[in-house]
């Protein structure tokens, strides 16, 4: 595994990391935990699969969390609040009124210790102490990246609390299989998922389900995806989606396909979790985080993200590529 100087932050390195299996190069930096590229060798062409911004203050400044973990809570939570065993816990407001990503400094924004295994195989950990944007409890948490030898990025996920608490990791890259240089038009995608957890204008889901069969957000069959949503009345004044699918199945299994007739690469998405929210800010890449649903510390309805004193949160995703 190869490592080198990134920058330096109040006097803190950071420092970038490459992973490889001869087929594929992931680069990850210990600020975020953070994943930086993703290139994947197709029929002797390199592609870069993954958006990133060019340097660390860019990453510092930047709100589109690229290829960051998102933590301690990933996605949305209504009034900035929720209650666990009958106290109310005020967090992080960063989005209006709501919490966003983990709040005003989540796990995206902060210096991860990093662990090589292997030249394949790097584990990062990070120590979110009592009271880290309002959440409850010491809770350490590690990631661990690897490329396997099928040619997947895997992402890896545990965490551990000396109180109950609550907990939804994920990763936010931005994937483009026709190659970061070009835009996502005419990808096609396919999401395994017969429900999406229904939104107003603040992007809260209140415990619904919706669905998919007649509406834009109907991928169950791969879908070309197209980046002028101006023809869609429900996603014409965001310009993009945002949506959160309900997976179908249970445990490890293929959730999502991404393919490009361009380059003829072709990204299948596993996971355990239960939901797999995209996202597009631009028209370069589409984020396929798999969690658990927004708001759900909220919603009885949804799976739950209490994390209990001493239990182990786990979890893995893997971005699998045919070549």
């Amino acid at each position: 595994m190869k490592n080198s100087f990134y920058g330096n932050i109040n006097g803190k390195e950071v420092k970038k990391h490459t992973l490889t299996n001869g087929k594929m190069e992931a680069d990850i930096i210990t600020y975020g935990a953070t994943l930086t590229a993703l290139r994947v060798n197709k029929d002797k062409k390199v592609i870069n699969t993954v958006l990133g911004y060019d340097s660390l203050e860019d990453y510092q400044n930047g709100t589109a969390y690229y290829g960051a973990i998102i933590g301690r809570f990933g996605n949305r939570i209504q009034n900035a609040s929720f209650v666990l065993n009958g106290k109310e816990y005020k967090v992080g407001a960063n989005e209006g009124k709501n919490s966003l990503h983990g709040g005003f400094k989540g796990f995206d924004k902060q210096i991860w210790s990093a662990k090589p295994i292997s030249d394949n195989c790097l584990e990062l950990s990070y120590l979110s102490v009592d009271g880290e944007e309002g959440f409850p409890g010491n809770l350490n948490v590690t990631v661990t990246y690897s490329i396997t030898d099928d040619n997947a990025l895997s992402i890896e996920y545990s965490a551990v609390s000396d109180a109950d608490t609550v907990i939804n990791l994920t990763n936010h890259a931005y994937f483009n299989t026709n190659g970061i240089e070009d835009t996502v038009e005419g990808l096609k995608l396919q999401i395994l998922a017969d429900k999406i957890t229904p939104v107003g204008k603040d992007l809260i889901p209140h415990g619904d389900f919706r669905e998919v069969l007649g509406t834009r957000f109907d991928f169950r069959t791969p879908r070309e995806f197209i980046c002028d949503l101006s023809a869609e009345p429900i996603l014409k004044d965001r310009g993009c989606f945002d949506e959160n699918f309900v997976l179908n199945g249970s445990g490890e299994r293929l959730v999502a396909t991404l393919f490009s007739e361009k380059t003829g690469l072709n990204m299948e998405v596993y996971t355990d979790q239960a939901g797999l929210q995209i996202y597009t800010d631009n028209k370069y890449g589409i984020a396929l985080e798999t969690q658990n649903f927004p708001n759900a510390v909220n919603c009885s309805e949804y799976p739950s993200a209490i994390l209990r004193k001493g239990e182990e949160y786990h979890t893995v995703t893997k971005y699998k590529f045919k070549l």
